[in-house]
């Protein structure tokens, strides 16, 4: 008890370092717990939008469990089966899973019958279609009676009373109340009666339980649930198939339950081969199932992106704790060497500081998951680098993971932070001060030759990302999902710690270069502050290396997210060629398909008969100012786009070329390109265009194939058009909405070159024909594609094809790899300021306290309070700032060399438009505006500090 204490006693004393401490650890633990939250809340959020996305699109309940029974013939016990079937899926599949239950059918069916009217006993049946007897369970509260009454649920009078479809009704010529009699091969002597007496239609709404539509049941008769079972299955033993579907609200579905999600379909097949079935006589079906089945390899992927996202920060913090732990064992050090020089044991003095950095990381441990709760929060909320939007926020959950994460991270800093204590208790009272007079001899570090070591690992990390980046021949041009490589995070972060040790080992040297340059031109603050930081450069060592890896390890995050970023959006605008491209249907007198076929009678050699050349066929245009008056249009352009057309130039003609015809001014208006991408600028060319009808641009794959230059004169035309003459203007290498990447034959599989030619369109429509044009918008901003869609809706537009940049975007970004990459790299960045602020502060704060002795002197010999402020700031500057000049130049340095190999993982060696490295003046912006803050509060608080400084206090100290 009286240790415990002791520790508290002292911690109390030390309450800035050790709140420092803990600050740090809860960063630390919070970060790494984010990951296992943040991963399963992003999957969670894409597992139920590809739920609902597959609903929307191939129309069917995703959570629905279809498990059917289909006998050949009639068995005996069936009725077991069916009843110890429903059983198992309720306790073995439904229960275990625990979401909510929205709908539970069981629709059995009997044996085909041949159903004749009964005024026509005793002749075949009127039709060879089979006629089945179904029931469906819980019918009347799912169905709309369309006409005539409830079935009853009793024979009556020997009669069973059903309900029909109204598809059945029509197509069989029924009468409600007539009477039909039912026969089988199956039972020898039955005749089953059945009467329709009411017509039903599914209920309208988007109602789970209908499985299939009601349309299925047309051909059969449907009773009523209890009166088939008790005639049918248990009585005559007649119903050979059971369907049993259970619809489930799938938005519950969590990804931990993605194993059970899985063994949903193997487990209810092992249970149905074990009562006998054969493969062929029962049926699974499951989406949620099989959409969950690539979640389990995706959290793997992602688990590894944020690992790898996150090295930068775990190491930036890693010296934090170091730097802090070494502080608190500094400030200690004597004590620590009085208590070994008095007999204490290195094991009771390790003890002691054990105690005291286990009772920070129990409280790390209690605080920080839920720390990381909030940071993935955060995460979820960002659409790019330091952008954040007002999205739902991600479904984040502690759980035992998150703990577990916790666990190993308070685990692994106790172990950090115990190294200084462990190399602290080597020393005793002499040793301790014999270190301190040695304080001016070179670093470990510098002895050990550390930063040429990194800089040779990081040159050779440099050389094998170069290396796979020119042999990487196979290309996925256009993907969206991205894959990361932790060595490209973790190679430029050994490269800033090698430069920035480098610097340091230059770092005295230039201090006495400018002592020397400026030694009759300095003021005396100056003079001094290069003396003091001169003669013992190895205390700033830490502090200097710590703010160095934060600001380039900023830097570098800032350009990887922008680079990845904006080379995702300008390859999706490229493509697009404007923010919606659409097409609308058009009136045409086109007729009717018709195929001609050889006749059976032709003789052998006959030629088949040649289907006869149709004339051109005659469209209508459409309003075109009905999209120019659109309140979210702020410009539109007529786009004519035929990928199947033909150039010809002394030669034979080079076919599928996508012919563009433009109105140049409109056009130009609407149209997005990536500046700098063509040798003039983008209006040049359609200046070009615009002074000649006939003026044709090529791209440089025609103009190579056809072996043509500018001024010379080609024929261009399609189909059975007629060729018209055009002369080429200008060879251009990209266009908007137009890839010169070759793609890959369907025919041949060979990749084949991609051809452009770009006309006036008032000259196309001419002399060639009036074909249906696409219309490209370009909207006004922060106009919304919803409006957009309900403006043309209202219109009258129907449209035949849409494109929508601005969607693609949303997809993207909202994709689990540039979520996860957008929000780690933006955490990162804010946590490193954070760190960085908190340990600038705690430093300098500590070392005034240190040396108050020698301000206090220079006080008594009546330094004014100003030249000492001013030498504390020279001091800052000469340290904090040459650290953040370092530490910029290696961020700089860092995103020339290390991030050119992201194409290699963007896929996008070959990306349209071309890859390249983006860093935004904004963000450097960010850093200069943070080190200027926190250098001015650095200076404010020392200022204040200095300020409330007795001088009787500091000689009283020098006197003891």
């Amino acid at each position: 008890m009286a240790m415990v204490q002791m520790i508290l006693r002292k911690m109390i004393n030390n309450r800035w370092l050790v709140g420092s401490l803990l600050i740090g650890l809860i960063v630390a633990v919070g970060l790494v717990s984010s990951i296992p939250a943040f991963t399963s809340g992003v999957l969670q959020r894409l597992l139920t939008k590809e739920l609902e996305e597959y609903q929307n699109k191939v129309k069917h309940f995703p959570g629905g469990l279809l498990v059917s029974v289909n006998l050949n013939k009639p068995v005996e016990n069936s009725a077991a089966l069916f009843d110890n079937m429903a059983v198992h899926l309720q306790n073995e599949v439904i229960a275990p899973l625990g979401v909510p239950v929205l709908e539970h059918v069981t629709v059995l069916r009997t044996v085909p019958f041949d159903a004749v009217p009964s005024r026509l006993q005793g002749t075949k049946a009127a039709s060879s279609d089979s006629t089945p007897l179904y029931s469906l369970s819980e019918l009347e509260k799912h169905m709309t009676l369309v006409d005539g009454r409830m079935p009853a649920a009793t024979q009556v009078d020997g009669v069973l009373e059903a309900l029909v479809t109204e598809k059945a009704l029509r197509d069989r010529k029924m009468v409600l109340g007539s009477l039909y009699e039912l026969t089988t091969d199956k039972a020898k002597g039955l005749t089953v009666r059945v009467k329709p007496v009411g017509v039903f239609k599914e209920k309208e709404g988007n109602d789970p339980y209908w499985f299939v539509t009601a349309s299925e049941y047309e051909k059969g008769f449907i009773l009523d649930e209890q009166l088939l079972r008790s005639a049918f299955l248990q009585e005559k033993n007649l119903v050979i198939s059971a369907q049993m579907y259970v619809a489930m609200q799938y938005q519950s579905f969590r990804i931990p339950d993605t194993e059970q999600l899985l063994s949903v379909v193997a487990g209810m097949e092992a249970y149905l081969k074990q009562q006998g079935l054969k493969g062929a006589e029962y049926g699974i079906q499951f989406p949620a199932g099989s959409i969950a089945k690539k979640y389990e390899e995706q959290a793997k992927q992602f688990n590894l992106i944020l690992w790898s996202l996150y090295i930068p920060i775990f190491l930036m913090l890693g010296l934090y704790l170091v730097m802090v732990s070494g502080l608190i064992v500094e400030r200690q050090r004597t004590e620590i060497a009085v208590l070994g020089s008095r007999g204490a044991s290195r094991l009771q003095i390790f003890f002691i500081y054990l105690m005291e950095i286990g009772i920070l990381g129990l409280c790390a441990f209690l605080l920080g998951p839920f720390v990381g709760v909030q940071l993935s929060k955060i995460l979820g909320i960002s659409n790019g680098f330091l952008e954040f939007v007002d999205r739902k926020g991600l479904e984040i959950a502690v759980n035992s993971e998150v703990f577990a994460y916790a666990a190993w991270t308070v685990l692994a800093c106790i172990g950090l932070l115990l190294l200084s204590v462990f190399f602290a208790t080597r020393q005793n009272i002499v040793t301790h001060k014999q270190s301190l007079a040695r304080m001016s001899g070179s670093a470990v570090w510098h002895r050990l030759f550390l930063d040429v070591l990194l800089l040779a690992i990081s040159w050779y990390g440099w050389y094998s990302h170069r290396l796979a980046v020119e042999n990487a021949a196979k290309v996925t041009e256009g993907a969206s999902d991205i894959s990361v490589d932790f060595l490209l995070f973790f190679v430029p972060v050994l490269f800033s710690l090698g430069f920035g040790l480098l610097c340091l080992r230059l770092y005295p040297w230039l201090l006495r270069l400018l002592s020397w340059a400026g030694r009759s031109v300095f003021p005396l603050s100056l003079h001094t502050t290069l003396v003091q930081v001169g003669r013992s450069p190895r205390q700033y060592h830490f502090l200097m290396l710590f703010v160095t890896i934060t600001v380039a390890v900023g830097m570098y995050s800032a350009s990887t997210a922008r680079t990845i970023n904006q080379n995702a959006e300008e390859r999706i605008r490229y493509g697009t060629g404007a923010d919606i491209r659409l097409k609308t249907e058009w009136e045409s007198d086109k007729p009717p398909v018709m195929v001609f076929r050889r006749g059976n009678n032709a003789e052998e050699g006959e030629s088949a008969e040649k289907e006869p050349v149709a004339p051109p066929v005659q469209y209508i245009e459409p309003d075109f100012q009905v999209f120019t008056s659109l309140p979210e249009v702020e410009h539109a352009a007529k786009v004519y786009v035929n990928g199947l057309a033909e150039a010809a130039f002394q030669g034979d003609p080079v076919s599928d070329v996508t012919l563009m015809g433009i109105d140049p001014k409109e056009f130009g208006q609407t149209a997005w390109i990536k500046p700098g991408l063509l040798p003039h600028h983008f209006h040049e060319y359609l200046n070009l265009l615009a002074k000649e009808p006939r003026a044709l641009l090529l791209s440089r794959s025609l103009a190579d194939k056809l072996h043509v230059v500018e001024g010379q004169t080609i024929l261009m035309g399609w189909g059975n058009s007629r060729r018209v003459e055009m002369v080429v203007y200008a060879i251009v290498d990209y266009w908007p909405g137009w890839s010169p990447a070759p793609v890959k034959s369907t025919y041949t599989s060979k990749m084949q070159e991609q051809y452009l030619a770009v006309a006036n369109l008032p000259f196309v429509q001419d002399k060639i024909r009036l074909e249906p044009y696409e219309v490209w918008i370009k909207m006004k901003a922060g106009a919304s594609s919803e409006s957009l869609y309900k403006s043309l809706a209202q219109g009258g537009v129907k449209l035949a094809m849409l494109d929508n940049a601005r969607q693609q975007l949303i997809t993207v970004k909202n994709n689990a790899f540039y979520l996860g990459l957008n929000g780690s790299l933006t955490l990162g960045f804010l946590l490193s300021m954070l760190v960085t602020f908190i340990g600038y502060v705690m430093y300098w704060v500590l070392t005034l306290g240190a040396r108050k002795l020698q301000y206090g002197v220079f006080r008594a010999m009546g330094m004014p309070f100003r030249q000492l402020l001013s030498i504390l700031a020279w001091e800052q500057l000469l340290t904090f700032g040459f650290a953040f000049a370092i530490g910029m130049a290696a961020g700089k340095l860092s995103n020339i060399l290390f991030l050119p190999a992201l194409r290699l993982y963007l896929h996008a060696d070959k990306q349209v438009p071309p890859f390249t490295v983006v860093s935004m003046p904004q963000d450097e912006q960010v850093i200069y505006t943070f080190i200027a803050v926190t250098l001015a509060i650095g200076i404010g608080i020392v200022g204040f500090l200095l300020s409330r400084m007795q001088i009787h206090q500091a000689v009283k100290l020098g006197e003891d």
